[in-house]
């Protein structure tokens, strides 16, 4: 009981946060983090949105074997423009390695139209004639908003 006693006349010394600051100390932090909140939702919703709009796909593959390049015809299917990243290509059978060739400029595809893009060994890090008659391979085609379309194709004879 002694030291019950002492404990309350040490407490009616200090001075302590009135429960009305208090309150407004918890809504204001609640309304902060309510904000952030919201701000990165809208963000990640903005951006998937995006993605979805943003469709591309291959219409032709021509290969130029002798000249180690292929020349891939990209459609823009979805409702905003697109613009292509990069294209890359690997074995079907035997590899997962892509070999990727940036686009910096006219790589923008405006809604159901086309563009012709040309992949080249020189201008990716492909091997030498990594190319290569009667073969099969995976084009990937890349958007700049991460969207991503593949097909197979094979080589012709000659």
């Amino acid at each position: 009981m002694m030291k019950l006693k002492s404990l309350n006349r040490h407490r009616k010394g200090q001075r302590a946060i009135s429960p009305l600051i208090a309150t407004l100390l918890l809504i204001a932090i609640a309304v902060a983090a309510s904000v952030i909140t919201y701000s990165w939702v809208m963000s990640m919703i903005g951006s998937q949105s995006q993605q979805a709009q943003t469709q591309v796909r291959i219409d032709t593959v021509t290969w130029g074997i002798s000249g180690d390049n292929c020349t891939v015809v990209v459609r823009n299917t979805g409702s905003v423009g697109a613009t292509i990243e990069s294209i890359s290509i690997r074995r079907s059978t035997t590899g997962s390695t892509y070999y990727s060739r940036s686009f910096t400029s006219s790589n923008s595809i405006n809604t159901v139209s086309t563009i012709s893009l040309v992949w080249t060994e020189s201008g990716s890090s492909a091997p030498s004639g990594f190319l290569a008659t009667l073969t099969e391979y995976v084009i990937r085609v890349t958007t700049t908003t991460g969207f991503q379309y593949e097909m197979v194709a094979t080589t012709p004879s000659s």
